[in-house]
């Protein structure tokens, strides 16, 4: 039997590299390579194994990002990466994750599980789309399904990035929760989460915390104005059926010259122009002294409600 050409090692070499350095039978029947060739060159050669009917050079590294691919090729359509593996394909912030896990349909779950899997009775087949090449259940679902398996503040940093990243939206997971059913692992704490969802960082979540434990009405997260001949605004809350807008500043994007005039700007807009009353609390504020911020609420709201 003929020893494999140098030249097939190369094109296979080269076929592997554009798919992301794995080699499916794809690949090796595109290089003329036979069953029995292919046999003996896994056998004796330098073709590794990553998962079953995909493979590697031994030359080449094995990461993250390949383990994730190769496992998309191995189960096809009937497969799609899992919870916290899912957010990291996404490259939702804070998520980043060694583990490769995949999510499947009950019915397949004889696999020999060559990685983690998790099975389903629900297969969200509406709700897997394809991101950077491959099929994986979109970022609602994904955050759903990591509340069967991480913490609360991993949750919390995963709800409050994806929102901020519009990935998904706190009525989007609030719907999505309620239809899947509240009898799921996890879903008691990531309704008690999403009570205080809808802003863009921690600091504006410990604020809705503070509305909703003082029992006053929620605001509407990161209201948009959009300014003729101007870039947007957004706004972090507004008060419904007031003139009452909230700012919640950080140190991070409020410390320079020019984001402290465009703050300005944007106050005297919505003041001169909507007529708001702009209030803004800072980290000190909503931290360390939230009974301050309690009652300047109160004193405002009763006042400016329609």
């Amino acid at each position: 039997m003929p020893l494999l050409g140098v030249n097939t090692h190369e094109q296979l070499i080269d076929l592997a590299h554009a798919n992301h350095h794995l080699l499916t039978l794809r690949e090796v029947r595109a290089a003329g390579v036979g069953p029995e060739r292919w046999e003996r060159l896994r056998r004796d050669g330098p073709w590794v194994r990553v998962v079953p009917g995909v493979w590697r050079h031994m030359a080449t590294p094995i990461t993250w990002e390949m383990k994730v691919r190769a496992g998309a090729l191995w189960l096809g359509k009937h497969g799609a990466p899992f919870g916290p593996t899912a957010l990291a394909w996404w490259g939702v912030d804070g998520c980043g994750t060694d583990a490769v896990e995949f999510l499947i349909p009950r019915s397949r779950r004889s696999l020999v599980p060559w990685m983690t899997l998790h099975t389903t009775l629900d297969w969200p087949r509406r709700h897997i789309l394809r991101h950077n090449g491959i099929r994986v259940c979109d970022v609602t679902r994904a955050i759903l399904d990591s509340a069967r398996t991480e913490s609360a503040a991993y949750l919390a940093n995963a709800i409050d990035s994806a929102v901020r990243a519009r990935r998904t939206s706190v009525p989007t997971l609030t719907n999505r929760l309620h239809t899947v059913g509240l009898g799921r692992p996890g879903s008691a704490l990531l309704r008690e989460l999403l009570l205080d969802s809808g802003g863009e960082s921690y600091l504006e979540r410990r604020f809705l915390r503070l509305v909703r434990e003082h029992g006053l009405p929620r605001p509407n997260p990161q209201v948009v104005y959009r300014p003729r001949g101007t870039r947007v605004i957004r706004v972090d809350f507004e008060f419904p059926a007031t003139n009452v807008v909230i700012e919640v500043s950080g140190r991070l994007g409020h410390v320079s010259d020019l984001d402290r005039t465009r703050d300005a700007a944007r106050r005297n807009w919505l003041q001169q122009e909507h007529g708001k009353r702009v209030l803004e609390f800072t980290t000190t504020h909503v931290i360390d002294d939230p009974a301050y911020v309690v009652a300047t609420l109160a004193r405002e709201l009763p006042r400016r409600a329609a």
